[in-house]
């Protein structure tokens, strides 16, 4: 049946399940970013003891989600 799909359709439904996990991990990355602009706003106005920890972690959550899009970019 699967090869029946992709003769009728033309299409490889194995390749669009990956640019869709692609789109969405590179949706991911561009959230990160967001995230990590959004908390240096936050600490330019609020001042405190855990204003390196914040950006420290926004910075790594953005390159952990770099890092993942580029590895699953190798793998798929």
């Amino acid at each position: 049946m699967p090869g029946a799909l992709n003769t009728i359709l033309g299409v490889n439904i194995l390749q669009i399940g990956r640019i869709f996990v692609l789109l969405g991990l590179a949706v991911y990355a561009v959230f990160a970013l967001v995230v990590v602009r959004q908390v240096k706003l936050m600490t330019e106005v609020v001042s405190g003891l855990m204003v390196g920890f914040l950006r420290l972690i926004a910075w790594l959550f953005f390159l952990f989600s770099i890092f993942i899009f580029i590895f699953t970019l190798l793998v798929l």
